[in-house]
C-alpha cells in the first residue's frame, strides 16, 4: 500500500468492489422480485454501489454514536450541542432516514431463493460466494505469523451486541483462525450443522489449517477442540499445538485426574507421552495443558498478587508450556473484543443470515484496521485507536456517495 493510502483503501483491500457490486445486484433483484409478487415497496428505486457505500458509512457512524433508533440520527435536537451540526448534516446529505431503512430491509449478498425453494439445501449455500471472496482477500492481505489461535466467535445480537448464545442449536457456529498477537483473522469456518463433540476438533481444525502444513506454525486451540489424536496428526504434518484442558476431561484416563492436587502456587508436574507433553500447574487454581511445542521443565517467572502483603506482587514459577499458551491464546479474544467494542448501528438483525452478513462486514473493518496499523507502526492511525479508524472509514464511505 502507498504511504498516502487512506482507511477506505485498506478496507477495500479486504472488502473489494466486487462484493459491493454483488450486493447491489442481489439487492435490486430481491426488491424487483418482491414487487412482482405485489409485496414490494412501491417507492423503491434501484440502489447503486455508491449508495451502498454510503449506507455502510452511516452504519459505522451509528455504531460509534449509539443513539438508538435510526430516526434520532436525522434529528437536529439530538445532534445539536452533542456532536455539532456537521454530523447531522452528513446524515441529512447522504440519504434520508426512509431510504436508509429501505436499503436495510432489502439488502442482500446473494439470492435467498435457493434456501426457500429447497429445504434440504445447505443453509450456507447463498453465502458461499461472499465467503470465498473474503477468504481470498483475507489470505492475501496478511501473511500468517508463527503463532496462531483457533477459537469461536459469536454473531451480533439485535439487543446485546456479541451474543454468547452457545446453547442455541439453530445459530451458526463461527470458528476463526487469528494471529495470536494482532487478532487479525486469517480464515473462518461457519458451521450450520451440529457436529459431535468428539469429531468437532478434527472437522474445524483440519479446514482452518489447510495450507499451513510443513511450515511449523504454533497453533493454540480452544479446549473444546483439543484431543490427543488430533495433536499427534498435526505434529506429523509439521504443525505444533497447545491447548488447555477442562477439569475431568475424558482426554486423560480417570487415574490422571485422581492424582493428588498440587499444594503450593507455582508447583507443577509434567508427563511426557511423545510427542505430547501434559502439564499440571498450580496458579490460583490447578490448571492442565497439552502441548507439542514445549519441552519439559524450563520454568520462568510470572507475577501474581502477594497473598500476604496487600498491594504487592510476588514471583510465581510457571512452566514453559503455560508461558507459551498464556502468551499466545488471546488471538480470537482480541478479534472478538474489537468486534464487540466497534459494532455497526441502525441495522436489522432479526435473522441469523442478517447477523452473519453484518458480522462479515464488521470483521472486514476490523481486519482492514489491523493491516493499516501493522503497516504503519511508525505512524499509527488515530494514536492506535480503533474507534478513530471507524470514524475515518465512516467519513470516507459517506463521501463516496456525494
Amino acid at each position: 500500500m502507498a504511504r498516502n493510502s487512506d482507511v477506505l483503501d485498506y478496507f477495500q483491500l479486504i472488502f473489494p468492489d466486487i462484493l459491493f457490486e454483488q450486493i447491489v445486484f442481489e439487492t435490486n433483484a430481491y426488491a424487483s422480485y418482491c414487487c412482482s409478487l405485489g409485496q414490494g415497496d412501491p417507492s423503491w428505486k434501484p440502489v447503486s454501489v455508491e449508495e451502498v457505500k454510503g449506507f455502510f458509512g452511516l452504519s459505522i457512524l451509528m455504531g460509534i454514536q449509539g443513539l438508538g433508533e435510526p430516526e434520532l440520527y436525522w434529528s437536529w435536537d439530538h445532534h445539536h450541542g452533542r456532536y455539532g451540526s456537521r454530523t447531522w448534516e452528513l446524515f441529512y446529505r447522504t440519504m434520508s432516514v426512509k431510504r436508509f431503512k429501505q436499503i436495510g430491509t432489502h439488502i442482500r449478498m446473494s439470492s435467498m431463493l435457493v434456501e426457500s425453494d429447497n429445504q434440504s439445501a445447505d443453509k450456507l449455500s447463498f453465502f458461499q460466494s461472499m465467503l470465498s471472496i473474503l477468504q481470498t482477500s483475507m489470505r492475501d492481505a496478511y501473511r500468517p505469523n508463527k503463532c496462531l489461535t483457533v477459537d469461536q466467535a459469536f454473531l451480533p445480537s439485535h439487543d446485546k451486541g456479541i451474543a454468547q448464545e452457545k446453547s442455541k442449536n439453530n445459530q451458526p457456529r463461527i470458528w476463526l483462525l487469528c494471529d495470536s498477537k494482532s487478532g487479525y483473522c486469517h480464515k473462518m469456518l461457519v458451521l450450520t450443522r451440529q457436529v459431535k463433540n468428539k469429531d468437532l476438533g478434527k472437522s474445524v481444525v483440519s479446514q482452518l489449517i489447510e495450507g499451513l502444513e510443513g511450515k511449523y506454525h504454533h497453533i493454540f486451540l480452544s479446549s473444546s477442540l483439543a484431543s490427543v489424536p488430533l495433536m499427534k496428526e498435526l505434529y506429523d504434518v509439521g504443525i505444533y499445538c497447545s491447548s488447555s484442558i477442562l477439569p475431568q476431561s475424558p482426554i486423560f484416563p480417570k487415574e490422571f485426574w485422581d492424582e493428588p492436587l498440587l499444594n503450593n502456587q507455582g508447583d507443577f508436574q509434567q508427563y511426557e507421552f511423545a510427542p505430547i507433553l501434559a502439564t499440571r500447574w498450580k496458579d490460583n487454581k490447578q490448571l492442565v495443558c497439552l502441548s507439542t511445542n514445549a519441552d519439559a521443565g524450563h520454568p520462568d517467572m510470572v507475577w501474581r498478587r502477594s497473598p500476604s502483603k496487600i498491594g504487592e506482587l510476588c514471583a510465581v514459577e510457571r512452566p514453559q508450556a503455560f508461558k507459551l499458551l498464556q502468551d499466545n491464546m488471546r488471538g480470537v479474544d482480541i478479534c472478538n473484543q474489537l468486534l464487540t467494542c466497534n459494532q455497526l448501528g441502525g441495522l436489522v438483525l432479526d435473522t441469523n443470515w442478517r447477523r452473519l452478513f453484518w458480522f462479515l462486514v464488521n470483521l472486514s473493518i476490523i481486519n482492514s484496521f489491523i493491516v493499516l496499523r501493522e503497516t504503519r507502526k511508525d505512524n499509527p492511525p488515530g494514536n492506535g485507536n480503533q474507534t478513530s479508524a471507524h470514524q475515518d472509514l465512516a467519513s470516507r464511505q459517506r463521501e463516496s456517495i456525494k
